[in-house]
């Protein structure tokens, strides 16, 4: 409880006493009011103490569920889609350095979801040349991401559309 509570409990109870003896006092002892002198002083304690409560308690925000989901994905659809079309006339390292990565890092996120294994620990294997092609059970998918990308530009956006349409269709 906070100091200002116990401040003004202190101050009711001593109120709360000086009306009993004063009341004591002014009613003769053949009439005996024990309810009035109970339970009234008692109401008006828990209504001080709920009002006092009530002003310092904190009242709830309105908590908006804000669905940005879609916005997300077409934002990283625009994004993806301008780095093939960049990667299309880009040097390999370009290629190799965004787009590879970013599929390697779609395809270890989807073995994670599939195989129940931690990412990074996906990550290493999937690095791995020997444990990769045996997590994948698909040599092929594995060679599309791992070895060397093709030179020519119009072979290199095939080969996305083949790595994606891999990973699209992967099961572990």
């Amino acid at each position: 409880m906070k100091r200002s509570t116990l401040t003004l409990l202190a101050l009711a109870s001593a109120f709360y006493l000086l009306l009993l003896t004063i009341f004591r006092s002014i009613i003769p002892e053949a009439v005996t009011s024990t309810l009035s002198i109970l339970a009234l002083p008692l109401i008006l304690l828990a209504v001080i103490l709920t009002l006092d409560l009530s002003r310092r308690s904190t009242s709830p925000l309105e908590m908006k569920v804000l669905d940005d989901s879609r916005g997300v994905r077409a934002r990283d659809v625009q994004s993806l889609t301008r780095q093939v079309k960049v990667a299309g006339n880009a040097s390999p390292a370009y290629f190799e350095a965004v787009l590879r990565d970013r599929l390697r890092d779609l395809l270890a996120e989807k073995v994670s979801l599939e195989t129940g294994l931690e990412k990074d620990s996906v990550k290493k294997a999937l690095a791995d040349d020997k444990l990769g092609p045996r997590l994948l059970k698909d040599p092929e998918t594995y060679a599309l991401l791992y070895y060397p990308p093709p030179r020519s530009p119009n072979s290199r956006l095939q080969m996305l559309r083949e790595i994606i349409d891999r990973i699209e269709g992967w099961k572990a």
